[in-house]
């Protein structure tokens, strides 16, 4: 609403209304909450965090051309309260940018049971 207040000489002043610093602070809650969301996929799910960031350094190298994925037996390791051996397994994907750069990211997994003849 727009207030007006007479002068001495008849002329009108037309003063604007103060705006509240309400749509700064929902700005920065969100923002809080994207950060927040962000490091939540970091510590629970890393895989999917690097697949986002992978495509968000393909803006800057003028986008993604080839990902290749594959996973293979890393180590085996006899644990004492475990069955047998557990497998180690370790997955490496590769983006390649059209500048010609790549970008490798490997992940390693936790012990877990297997099949396979490790030695």
């Amino acid at each position: 609403m727009v207030k007006s207040a007479p002068m001495r000489d008849h002329s009108i002043v037309i003063k604007p209304r103060r705006r509240g610093a309400g749509g700064i602070v929902l700005l920065l809650i969100l923002l809080l909450s994207v950060g927040a969301i962000g490091a939540g996929f970091g510590f629970f799910a890393p895989a999917k965090l690097a697949l986002f960031q992978e495509r968000a350094i393909g803006l800057l190298h003028g986008g993604v051309v080839d990902s290749e994925e594959h996973s293979f037996i890393d180590a085996c390791v006899s644990l004492p309260d475990a069955n047998g051996t557990q497998a180690v397994t370790r997955t490496v994907r590769t983006t390649s940018f059209r500048d010609g750069t790549s970008l490798s990211v490997t992940f390693s997994s936790p012990p877990s049971p297997t099949n396979s003849q490790c030695k």
